[in-house]
């Protein structure tokens, strides 16, 4: 059974693992490792509403194992929106876990924080998010250009849903 729930201690193995690993550092806003301290006091403040700090990650549980990460962020309260972003671990890819958890995010983040648009930003090469997103009836509004990990510079999509 797959439930969306928060962040715990018990998690800053799982935690380090998926951060650290580089291939999924292609994806986020930070491309240096963290340090099991950095985590440790990460997962400390974790509780902290997205009202205060903008920002809020749910562990994605399946079977009452962690799977991955769902988060919001750059919430916004003069348009009840936020962004999302997700991943999956790669053993348990290609299962439709994604999928699953967005849509119960969909209904968390209404009821829970009165969030009634999500957007994504994700870089055009990344077909398989992007696809996942558009299933989910996410609509481009946007597009522009930024740098990657990398520093190259590339398309970037940004998909949006109306929840509310």
């Amino acid at each position: 059974m797959l439930v969306l729930r928060n962040i715990k201690s018990e998690d800053l193995d799982f935690l380090s693992n998926v951060e650290n690993n580089p291939e999924n550092m292609v994806y986020g806003d930070y491309h240096e490792p963290y340090s099991l301290d950095v985590l440790r006091d990460y997962i400390a403040n974790a509780s902290m509403t997205i009202f205060l700090s903008g920002q809020y990650r749910y562990v994605i549980e399946n079977d009452k194992r962690a799977v991955g990460f769902v988060d919001l962020f750059d919430y916004y309260a003069q348009d009840a929106s936020a962004f999302v972003g997700i991943i999956i671990d790669h053993p348990f890819r290609g299962k439709a876990l994604a999928k699953n958890a967005l849509m119960f995010l969909e209904r968390e983040v209404a009821n829970k924080w009165s969030i009634e648009r999500l957007r994504a930003k994700v870089f055009f090469d990344n077909t398989i998010s992007i696809s996942l997103f558009k299933r989910l009836g996410y609509k481009e509004i946007k597009n522009c250009l930024e740098k990657d990990y990398e520093g190259v510079i590339k398309k970037v999509l940004i998909l949006e849903k109306i929840i509310k």
